[in-house]
């Protein structure tokens, strides 16, 4: 997809859910755009790294779909001095750049911002998994 192609779905989308039709109205909030394409970009690389470590594909899915609880049973063994840890996980730190918008239908406070720290986080994973799966394909015979 090209820049001009992302500027277009921005500016559509910004018009689409501005109160006026005035620059300032439909360009606030863009930064939630690359988040999420870091994001799914991210899951992405998660399950090419599961792929290619795991070679079956049944198994990839199920450890694919059971990651988040796996991850939740770790989390919860953690004890009180290392309590920092857990939005370092990765399933955790990926979906911590865009919370999901359902506490504004529940009268909570909503995520207004993209974290800094929350996409350094996710760019350090994504890095991870994309130079694990490169490092076993290019060890493996293929």
């Amino acid at each position: 997809m090209s820049v001009t192609m992302v500027f277009v779905i921005a500016l559509v989308t910004g018009m689409i859910y501005s109160p006026e039709l005035n620059t300032a109205d439909i360009f606030t909030d863009l930064e939630f755009f690359p988040a999420y394409f870091l994001e799914i970009f991210s899951f992405l690389s998660y399950a090419l790294m599961l792929g290619i470590f795991v070679q079956r594909s049944g198994l990839t899915i199920i450890l694919l779909l059971l990651s988040h609880m796996i991850e939740a049973i770790m989390k919860v063994n953690i004890h009180d001095p290392v309590k920092w840890l857990r939005d370092f996980f990765p399933m955790q730190s990926i979906s911590n750049l865009v919370a999901l918008p359902f506490a504004r239908y529940a009268f909570q406070e909503i995520q207004d911002y993209v974290a800094i720290t929350a996409v350094l986080v996710a760019l350090a994973w994504t890095f991870l998994f994309n130079y694990f799966a490169y490092m076993r394909l290019k060890k493996s015979d293929i």
